[in-house]
């Protein structure tokens, strides 16, 4: 498994020459009309005002007891969480149902963002960071959602809608949230309204196989991992 590195520093992601790189992966991965689209897309967030750039969590303004527990800013495009539903799909042989999809540690919002694009009723994040949360605010008001919402909020104290079908992490947290974030999940468990899966991308951990059916572990072009779970 990889490292966890509580409060690590992702703001290079936002360099000119990592851009160009992440452009040059795209085209070699997707093609040149799927990172072209991607270009628009982001063009257009630009122009609307939304930001998605990753940030220094460590000076932010952290809620909760586990403010040295979290890992880092890194958003997830719209392109990597459609083949992460796909491949979730794919995995259980079968459409989800798509409900309600909730991001712990979501950062400015573009998870929350790019899954109620994606058809699911409702999206919910959990961040900790609250000039991050408060960026995910203005993203959604800037582009004038219903049903997306962002909370201020630890991890290990914030319920898990029971109406939820998909629970995604990108790596945002150490061990010591992790297991209480199983332990409140498996709490609820027996009141979920749907078949819940969970989404663990570039997973640092190896404990939720002790609590939750692994169903598929992916490996991407681009180096990201994804573990499906369902709960």
């Amino acid at each position: 498994m990889k490292a966890t590195h509580t409060n690590a520093d992702m703001s290079h992601q936002n360099s000119i020459s990592y851009q160009f790189g992440e452009f040059l992966n795209s085209l070699e991965e997707n093609g040149i009309l799927s990172t072209l689209r991607k270009i628009g897309q982001r063009l257009s967030y630009k122009v609307k005002g939304v930001d998605f750039s990753t940030q220094n969590i460590y000076d932010l303004t952290r809620v909760g007891e586990h403010k040295e527990h979290g890992t880092a800013l890194v958003s997830t495009s719209k392109d990597f969480l459609t083949k992460l539903i796909h491949d979730l799909e794919n995995s259980i042989g079968k459409p989800i149902k798509k409900s309600v999809f909730i991001d712990y540690g979501s950062g400015k919002g573009a998870a929350i963002i790019h899954a109620k694009s994606l058809g699911f009723e409702r999206t919910v994040g959990v961040e900790f960071a609250k000039e991050l949360h408060e960026t995910a605010q203005k993203n959604i008001e800037k582009l004038k959602l219903d049903n997306v919402n962002s909370f201020y909020a630890d991890a290990t104290t914030y319920l898990v809608p029971l109406d939820v079908s998909v629970i995604y992490l990108f790596n945002p947290f150490d061990e010591v949230v992790m297991k209480k974030l199983i332990a409140n999940i498996l709490e609820q468990k027996e009141n979920f309204e749907n078949d819940v899966y969970l989404i663990y991308g570039n997973a640092s951990l190896d404990i939720l196989k002790n609590s939750f059916e692994l169903i598929n572990k992916i490996s991407y072009p681009s180096g990201s991992t994804a573990d499906f779970y369902k709960i």
